[in-house]
């Protein structure tokens, strides 16, 4: 969408600019300039242009006006100005007529502007009318949005692309795998076409460069299916080095006019300043919300008073609360350590589903702060919570090899000032949460229910392991630990355990004698259900250690 004639007599530069015909059409759009200076030139307008012309082929041809009101380029031109006094007096009545039929403006061109200055005007004028028409400070970072506040952004800048040049956009974000569209007409237009294809289409095309510095590029097929070549325009999005994201405008069987082009770089350069902004926002944030979180945890704020205005000034919403969740890497080879600048690319790397701080503490896991949503349910956060957090676990593990992520989470929301309290119930969800359910990598503090209160120290757990030397230190020590805690498991059922571990009924009553022997000898009971119950939760270590 470029300029109408009403925009452009309004500027302080054409309000000497007068129309002499065609009043009802001051609001054409205008998508260029075009001069007219050559007898058969009006032949290879395009449309929607503004014609100007000195008048002088006029005077010399004087057949020539009434010859170019009665074609067809004609009719489809915006308007069109003359300098009259120049070359051409006055303009014959019928030629009037002819602009005031088709609604045409005609407007006299004072003398003195020349066509450079009238072209750099009307450059200036769509330069400012898409810079007002881009403006996105209106957005309100706090607005009450499911949307983070980026994309409300890139939203506010595609559709606003739409309405301006009449042809849908997509934002495509590498990292997040994620599609913005500035309405469903794009995804309308795409048809059989893949997202992958508009950067790097696969089947026969040609390619036209339109910037080759910012490598913004038309691709163009031809296909049966459409009257002409079906063509769209792609602008790789750059931090540094890396390509961050794809910007493309489907333009199917049409193409885009001059002034849209204006338009289209604009809306490129906010697109390409939010991702550098993200940038800077997030190597900063990061250090001070690492920082806050290493204090809290470590003890080092010391009042309530303290903490908030920390937390406020980081922009921590300090009248809601959150949820926590731990990332962490377990411990399985020593050699194989995640250094922080790795763990942190990843993090950085992948976009989630809902709003959240991630805060780096130590070389191999990560928190992640999550505001309780009251807009959903508990049961819908916390649904919303895992799959979030699974998008970072997932990227590692394909990322670094070798790698198993375990994540413990504070499923409990709490207001920031409790922030220590939710991480540590994310270290006892994986410190007790990987014994008693040593399958999951997921798992919730309150999953763990009264187990959660334990306080496991090495020290005291090999004292605990001594109680159960005689069965510890036997020859078949394994294979006995393995038959009790099924049997147990099964409430003392023979005939379950004799299934689950595919031996003879008869050997599961033989074993159990044998095991009642050796756990008697240290004032173990199974005919105690207390007596079970300790022995069921110490079997839970023996088996981890065992492994």
């Amino acid at each position: 969408m470029g300029l109408t004639i009403r925009e452009i007599l309004k500027s302080n530069y054409f309000k000497d600019f007068q129309i002499l015909a065609g009043h009802e059409g001051i609001d054409k759009q205008i998508q260029g300039i075009t001069i007219l200076d050559a007898p058969d030139g009006y032949q290879w307008t395009r449309g929607r242009e503004f014609v100007i012309s000195a008048g002088y082929i006029f005077k010399q041809q004087p057949d020539l006006f009434h010859e170019y009101i009665k074609s067809n380029k004609f009719k489809n031109i915006s308007g069109m100005g003359i300098k009259l006094n120049r070359y051409l007096d006055e303009i014959p009545e019928d030629i009037l007529e002819a602009f005031n039929e088709y609604k045409i403006p005609l407007i006299n061109i004072p003398l003195e502007p020349s066509w450079m200055d009238i072209m750099n005007q009307l450059n200036v004028l769509v330069m400012n009318k898409n810079i007002r028409q881009f403006r996105i400070s209106n957005i309100n970072p706090k607005s009450y949005s499911k949307l983070s506040y980026q994309s409300r952004k890139i939203n506010k800048i595609l559709s606003q692309m739409e309405i301006e040049m009449n042809f849908p956009s997509m934002l495509y974000d590498l990292s997040s795998e994620k599609a913005y569209y500035s309405s469903q007409a794009f995804v309308d237009l795409m048809e059989d076409l893949r997202i992958e294809d508009f950067r790097n289409p696969l089947f026969e095309h040609t390619k036209e460069i339109l910037d080759d510095n910012l490598q913004i590029i038309r691709y163009r097929f031809i296909d049966e299916k459409y009257e002409g070549p079906y063509s769209w325009i792609t602008i790789p999005i750059s931090v540094g080095d890396n390509i961050k994201a794809y910007f493309v405008v489907v333009e199917a069987t049409g193409l885009i006019d001059y002034f849209d082009q204006f338009a289209l770089r604009i809306g490129f350069l906010l697109l390409q300043s939010i991702y550098e902004q993200l940038l800077v926002a997030q190597s900063i944030g990061d250090i001070g919300f690492e920082n806050f979180i290493f204090d809290i945890v470590n003890d080092n704020i010391k009042s309530e008073v303290d903490l908030l205005k920390v937390a406020t000034n980081l922009g921590i919403d300090t009248s809601i609360k959150y949820y926590l969740a731990l990332l962490k890497k377990e411990n399985k080879d020593d050699n194989n350590s995640i250094y922080k600048d790795q763990f942190r690319e990843i993090l950085n790397s992948k976009m989630i589903y809902m709003e959240a701080r991630i805060a780096m503490i130590e070389e191999d896991s990560c928190v992640f702060l999550i505001p309780f949503d009251d807009r959903t349910s508990e049961e819908e956060n916390i649904e919303m919570l895992e799959k979030s957090a699974k998008i970072y676990q997932d990227r590692i593990q394909k990322t670094l090899k070798d790698v198993n992520i375990i994540i413990g989470v504070s499923d409990i929301k709490e207001p920031i000032q409790n922030l220590k309290k939710n991480f540590n119930r994310c270290v006892q969800a994986i410190n007790i949460g990987r014994i008693i359910y040593p399958e999951d990598d997921f798992i919730k503090y309150t999953s763990l229910g009264v187990l959660g209160w334990m306080d496991i120290k090495e020290d005291e757990l090999e004292f605990m392991y001594k109680s159960l030397d005689p069965l510890l230190s036997h020859k078949e020590a394994e294979k006995l630990i393995e038959i009790l805690e099924v049997y147990l498991e099964n409430k003392l059922n023979y005939s379950i355990t004799s299934k689950k571990l595919f031996i003879h009924i008869n050997t599961v009553r033989k074993k159990i004698d044998e095991i009642n022997d050796l756990i008697k000898l240290t004032n173990f009971d199974l005919e105690n259900p207390i007596s079970r119950l300790k022995l069921e939760i110490l079997l839970k270590f023996i088996k981890k250690d065992y492994n």
